[in-house]
């Protein structure tokens, strides 16, 4: 169900509220450790626009206004006018008084008209009122005269540029004009010398009446052409063998019989009218009379002598439209010589009225493009004088006064660009940064997996207190329990580790506070624990339980005679007891590796279900790294937002390198702010403060367990035992409980 959840996770969209949280997050880490740079930034900032106003010099405004005036518009709509592009009109207006040309042309004019005035670098706007058809301008400088004398002659050299395009329109659009002109006429000239030699070669009068005439007879003969094909198609359609064998039915008949000889038709028909009223008697007759009575004899006697009547009828009949066929075919070929002799002639005169014709229109249509070509010259001569600018001056510009400097807006200004650079330092810092801060950060980087997190607690005199039965620190107590939970049921088919190696990369990741928390957890779980403080160097193990260091681990590797009962300390914890590290030995690597170290650990193994080996940091000695081949899991521990990639990373190789397999990792000092933690939040949910006693007996019990480690007893619990061992056994069921769902 847990895979299921992650690929669907995986497979969603990317979540941008996630990824902004984060970047917050990181941004929150970078400020509580480079505040400094905004008061640095923001500082700088403004000493600099302070000193920048102090030695600015006073600055001079001088203010103008320009208008677009109307149009005289001229009552003859061809008379040429030059007109502007009006979309966007007072945009381009703008773009260009404030134009590279302009301004440089305006600049040559003041230093050509005001030689005596000292120049600077002026300042330009241009802008359009509101509701009117007004351009203001502004300009400042360092210089008032010189900058007064520069917007005027900006309005006038705009003036100035406009017209120039307007003029040099107008001559372009004349040479145009003219050129034009000149071939237009070079064309009417070759098109009249067609038209001549035309003329003299043809006759116009007599190819248009011959053309017509050909075209009248043409018609006439398609007209007989069309009626014999009819004929001669009927003629060739009807089956003429069926014809003289059996007849036709009636239509078919009266059809071959108009085709053919007139004087056939009263024959055949009065033939085929008796044999029809032959027949009908025979059928009347043959109701009530015998087939061999004379008179159906005599009928049929008549019958047979009618049929073969109309047989020889239709023979004569074929042998005529056989001969009509052929005049038809005949008739039809000598019909189409002549048409075709007929439509080359009218193809002739056609085509030569079509080409008398083509000239005439090209003729036309050039000496239309003159006349027009004339009109528009003639248009522009008139209108050149004409004054056509929209735009001109209103108010030329004001003697100029001086700006106020606003010292108070420079100095903000320079605070808030200070702030933004000190954003954009505390940005670059947190991007570069590679502290660790999530587990996403430690999973994207690294193959074990995370066994488990642990929030930041509130240290005194830089320790974090140990966990209590009763601990009123929920977030903290469980996840020091999902932390043993992962650990011990993380494969499910192999032995659980009996020897738990814990380290990190650096000092100061708390590893000690985690090893002794662990071990607490699982005494917690009626599991027979031993804590040795394996750091021989900067071991203080027994500070954080308030035991002695007089005899330890070192002591007991040194010295055969000294036994592992005599170095085992009992702690306040039921089922918990510790080895200190004792004396810091001179050359700790030696017997942390020696025949001695593996006896003990063997005995130790016998007598206690879990052992946590609390050791120093991988980068910090040679150690642990050698220790770690003789643990059955290595637990690392990682400070969020303290250790960085690299050193994580430089440690896990070296690790690798003797061949230890690291079982997982812990996420230590986490934040319950960050992202992907805020599950944290409803650890209540698992609250047990109905077990805890009232405050006065919990300050009771801890005042007591004091005063019993100061007098050297044995250290135990101020709460009586009944009280203890109820506490105990509610964990105890929790624990299991949590177990058995992971």
């Amino acid at each position: 169900m847990a895979e299921f959840g992650t690929q669907q996770q995986s497979e969603g969209d990317f979540d941008w509220s996630e990824m902004m949280h984060s970047w917050f997050f990181k941004g929150r880490i970078a400020f509580k450790r480079m505040w400094w740079v905004f008061l640095l930034t923001i500082a700088l900032g403004m000493i600099f626009q302070a000193y920048k106003g102090m030695q600015q010099k006073p600055i001079y405004q001088s203010r103008a206004k320009m208008i677009v005036d109307g149009q005289i518009v001229l009552a003859d709509k061809s008379a040429a006018q030059y007109n502007e592009v009006y979309a966007n009109f007072y945009g381009t207006q703008v773009q260009l008084m404030t134009s590279t040309l302009v301004r440089q042309k305006a600049a040559e004019r003041v230093q050509a008209l005001h030689p005596e005035y000292k120049p600077c670098q002026v300042s330009l706007n241009v802008s359009q009122s509101k509701d009117a058809n007004i351009f203001n301008l502004s300009a400042w400088g360092s210089e008032g005269n010189y900058t007064q004398a520069y917007l005027d002659a900006v309005m006038e050299g705009y003036l100035d540029f406009k017209h120039d395009r307007r003029a040099n329109k107008a001559k372009d659009t004349v040479y145009s004009l003219e050129e034009n002109l000149l071939d237009t006429q070079r064309q009417i000239e070759d098109l009249e010398q067609q038209k001549l030699d035309f003329q003299k070669k043809n006759n116009i009068i007599f190819v248009q009446e011959q053309g017509n005439t050909a075209g009248a007879q043409l018609a006439a003969l398609k007209d007989k052409q069309s009626q014999l094909k009819t004929q001669l198609r009927l003629l060739e359609e009807i089956d003429l063998d069926r014809f003289v064998e059996e007849g036709l039915p009636p239509g078919d008949e009266q059809a071959l019989v108009e085709s053919v000889l007139t004087e056939t038709d009263n024959e055949y028909g009065q033939a085929r009218r008796t044999l029809e009223r032959f027949r009908a008697e025979m059928d009347e007759f043959s109701i009530y009379m015998k087939p061999k009575h004379p008179k159906i004899i005599d009928l049929r006697r008549e019958i047979e002598r009618q049929e073969n009547l109309l047989k020889i009828i239709r023979r004569q009949t074929l042998n005529q439209v056989v001969n009509k066929k052929k005049i038809l075919a005949g008739e039809l070929a000598n019909l189409n010589v002549v048409i075709q002799e007929s439509e080359q002639k009218a193809l002739k005169f056609s085509t030569l009225m079509a080409e008398f014709e083509r000239i005439n229109s090209r003729l036309s249509s050039f000496r239309a493009r003159h006349d027009s070509y004339l009109k528009m010259r003639e248009s522009l001569s008139q209108s050149e004088n004409i004054h056509q600018e929209p735009v001109s001056i209103l108010e030329y510009a004001t003697s100029p006064s001086t700006i106020p400097i606003n010292k108070f807006k420079q100095i903000t200004t320079g605070g808030f660009v200070g702030l933004a650079l000190g954003i954009g330092i505390l940005f670059a810092f947190a991007m570069m940064d590679n502290r660790l801060v999530s587990v996403e950060d430690v999973t994207q980087r690294f193959q074990a997996p995370v066994l488990g997190i642990i929030p930041l607690q509130k240290q005194r005199q830089g320790e974090v207190n140990l966990l209590q039965p009763n601990d009123d620190r929920l977030m903290f107590a469980e996840s020091c329990r999902n932390i043993r939970s992962s650990l011990l049921f993380m494969d499910r088919q192999g032995p659980r580790p009996q020897t738990i190696l814990i380290t990190s990369s650096i000092p100061a990741e708390g590893k000690s506070t985690l090893s002794c928390n662990l071990s607490i957890t699982l005494a917690f779980a009626s599991s027979k624990t031993l804590i040795i403080d394996a750091d021989l160097r900067r071991g203080k193990v027994h500070r954080a339980f308030g035991l002695n260091n007089d005899v330890g681990l070192s002591e007991l590797l040194n010295d055969d005679e000294i036994k592992t009962e005599d170095v085992i300390q009992q702690t306040s914890y039921e089922g918990l007891d510790m080895i200190s590290t004792g004396e810091y030995p001179e050359r700790p690597g030696e017997l942390l590796m020696s025949t001695r170290f593996d006896n003990v650990m063997a005995e130790l193994k016998q007598r206690y279900d879990y052992i946590i080996l609390d050791c120093p940091p991988v980068l910090a000695t040679d150690d642990t790294p050698s220790l770690a081949t003789k643990a059955d899991a290595v637990l690392f521990i990682i400070r969020s937002t303290y250790t960085r990639t690299r050193q994580i990373k430089s440690a896990v190789d070296t690790l690798e390198l003797r061949g230890t397999k690291i079982r997982g990792f812990v996420l230590n000092f986490v934040d319950n702010r960050e992202p992907n933690h805020y599950y944290y939040k409803y650890y209540d949910y698992y609250s047990y403060r109905s077990y805890a006693p009232k405050a006065g007996n919990r300050e009771k019990e801890r005042k007591g367990a004091g005063a019993a480690s100061k007098d050297g007893a044995k250290p135990v619990a101020a709460a009586s035992k009944e009280k203890k061992a109820e506490v105990a056994g509610e964990l105890t069921d929790k624990s299991g409980a949590d177990e058995a769902k992971s």
